[in-house]
């Protein structure tokens, strides 16, 4: 009987250790898996936020040029002075759009899958929500100027702008109070674009340092 007992209990102890290196095994796999995950995960967001740094500052340079061009016409709105034709081009050019689109597919991603748990470090986590968390003031100074463009200065070139005087040398409407009050708006929310660009090129460069040093580890 006590042989049966000793042997019946090994055969359950067998059957533990059995059930504990596969439980182990399993959470080793997983545990791989993850980390690999996570990694690829890393990985993209590296690659999103250097494309964002380079929209960014592709942007920086096009608005500032934004901002030169106004500088050079606002002396000769209201003034008839000079030869105004490079200064009826530049107002034109003011109406190409610059437009931004965040590079933010990797953390939604993140975030829809239920996968942001694999970033264990809560730093880092917090970082990444603040940093996307400011995409969205960014974007509004985007937005700002599209609503000058279309709202104010593309219906002052189709209501306020006679085309057929203007190919004969006729630029009155560069006289025109509206069309310097839409100039100088158009100024502010340049600099309010570039402020907040510099902004969210310093935040990815900040968030590009952690991500990286986490995948170092």
């Amino acid at each position: 009987m006590k042989l049966k007992w000793k042997y019946a209990i090994g055969e359950i102890l067998i059957v533990i250790i059995g059930i504990s290196i596969a439980f182990t095994l399993n959470n080793w796999k997983e545990s791989n898996a993850n980390e690999r995950q996570k990694k690829q995960y890393l990985e993209n967001l590296v690659l999103d936020i250097n494309e964002e740094i380079k929209q960014l500052e592709s942007n920086q340079k096009n608005i500032q040029d934004r901002l030169r061009k106004i500088n050079i016409v606002l002396p000769f709105l209201g003034a008839k002075q000079g030869n105004r034709d490079s200064i009826v081009r530049h107002i034109f050019s003011l109406a190409m759009p610059i437009n931004f689109y965040p590079e933010s597919t990797t953390y939604q991603t993140l975030v829809n899958s239920g996968d942001m748990k694999l970033i264990d470090d809560f730093q880092l986590r917090r970082s990444m929500e603040e940093h996307y968390a400011f995409h969205k003031q960014v974007t509004q100074n985007y937005k700002r100027i599209e609503k000058i463009h279309e709202r104010y200065l593309g219906d002052f070139f189709i209501h306020e702008i006679d085309y057929k005087n203007m190919r004969n040398g006729d630029y009155a409407f560069l006289d025109k109070q509206l069309l310097s009050n839409i100039i100088l708006s158009t100024k502010g929310s340049y600099n309010m674009m570039l402020q907040g660009n510099t902004a969210c090129i310093e935040s990815n460069k900040k968030l590009l340092e952690k991500v990286q040093t986490e995948l170092n580890q």
